[in-house]
């Protein structure tokens, strides 16, 4: 790669690690942030359960939630893991004794696990355990009695501790929550992550992108593109991870270019290369703005509205 005056590893990892609060998010790392001080008012550990479609904001807003646990109450305070296809939850009481430096994590039965786990947790003194892609505990998409058995069995045992859990994943785990009482008074709040609709979410979508590009000036990048929010959304449809990932390639495409500069042929081929038809529109930079905003308004059409939150309290009166 040709060199710039400008470090673009740095600099798309400082894209990466920016944490934008937006809609739902806020009220979301907040709750999440106050689950981190229940032991030091006396208080049972509680639940946040996180679900919302791809591209939302979800696994951002856990690792916001690492950030603030690492600096406020140390590295030991907070510990995430991250579920994939065909996970079970003796498999995830394994992950995260490994993720604590367990020399087996793997030795023994879910209940041996779990007691482990408790011990760990009270020694080190963990306040907060997030799981991120709960959807996969779900298969289907519906939970069997065996799944939620083993889920109520490891939270009795895990309740000899102070320690709070943050679920994550797609809108089948909302599922999972609403199998069995037990199940929602340990998460007492539910919170659905939305993507940014077009054009009630513009001033929003607009800030974000002012965002990232004030964080791209700090490096001696500036972009050159007209329409450029309008556009961005258009290819992402208001997607977090999505927009990153055409920022950052669009980057790297300017570099090779040995330029500072970001222009519209950057992220035109950034968005071809990032950007699958399913899920936004590829050929964002290549088409006139009206047929960008006509695609904007029609995408928020398909979309469901988004649940508002609600706590324990809220749904059992309701």
């Amino acid at each position: 790669m040709p060199t710039t005056s400008i470090n673009v590893p740095e600099l798309n990892r400082a894209l990466r690690a920016l944490r934008i609060p937006h809609g739902n998010f806020k009220s979301a790392f907040e709750r999440g942030k106050e689950l981190f001080h229940l032991p030091d008012e006396g208080m049972p550990g509680s639940g946040l359960i996180v679900s919302g479609p791809s591209g939302a904001g979800k696994t951002t807003l856990t690792h916001a939630l690492v950030d603030y646990g690492h600096k406020h109450f140390g590295p030991d305070s907070v510990m995430r893991t991250q579920l994939s296809s065909g996970a079970t939850i003796k498999g995830l009481l394994s992950g995260l004794l490994c993720a604590f430096g367990d020399p087996r994590p793997n030795a023994g039965a879910t209940y041996d696990l779990s007691r482990r786990l408790l011990n760990t947790i009270n020694v080190r003194g963990c306040r907060l355990i997030i799981i991120d892609e709960t959807q996969h505990l779900v298969p289907g998409g519906k939970p069997s009695q065996a799944l939620i058995d083993n889920i109520l069995n490891s939270l009795k045992i895990l309740d000899e501790s102070e320690v709070s859990f943050v679920l994550a994943g797609m809108d089948t785990i909302s599922q999972l929550w609403g199998a069995d009482p037990q199940i929602r008074s340990r998460f007492q709040t539910t919170c659905y992550l939305n993507v940014l609709v077009y054009p009630k979410d513009r001033p929003t979508w607009r800030g974000i992108i002012k965002r990232y590009l004030c964080k791209m000036e700090d490096f001696g990048v500036t972009v050159e593109c007209a329409d450029l929010e309008d556009r961005l959304y258009a290819a992402t449809k208001g997607a977090m991870r999505p927009l990153m990932l055409t920022l950052t390639s669009a980057i790297v495409l300017a570099a090779k270019d040995n330029s500072v500069v970001v222009k519209t042929e950057h992220l035109r081929k950034a968005t071809q290369k990032q950007i699958d038809k399913n899920d936004g529109m590829p050929n964002a930079f290549d088409i006139d703005l009206e047929e960008i905003t006509r695609f904007s308004r029609e995408a928020h059409t398909t979309r469901k509205l988004a649940p508002a939150n609600r706590g324990l309290g809220e749904i059992l009166s309701a």
